[in-house]
């Protein structure tokens, strides 16, 4: 039974001109803002979790990632 998990988030560019012009990939006016947090694995122990976590960071160390509880997951499960 899993008791934790690994979520990751990573950082989108939004497109903030009214007119959504777009030149060769270069928006006229963009923000830069954290994408939600989405689960990617679970796991049945805190070191396991942690394991799983460094390896993600290693591979995609430009996202965040976090672990948590399984008492704390507020998403809906699908």
């Amino acid at each position: 039974m899993a008791k934790f998990a690994v979520l990751v988030r990573k950082k989108v560019v939004r497109n903030t001109d009214p007119l959504r012009r777009c030149y060769n990939g270069c928006h006229f006016s963009s923000v830069e803002e954290w994408s939600e947090w989405k689960e990617i694995c679970q796991y049945s122990t805190m070191a396991i979790a942690m394991d799983s976590m460094a390896t993600f960071k290693s591979i995609n160390p430009k996202s965040e990632y976090k672990i948590q509880k399984k008492e704390e997951w507020t998403w809906e499960r699908h």
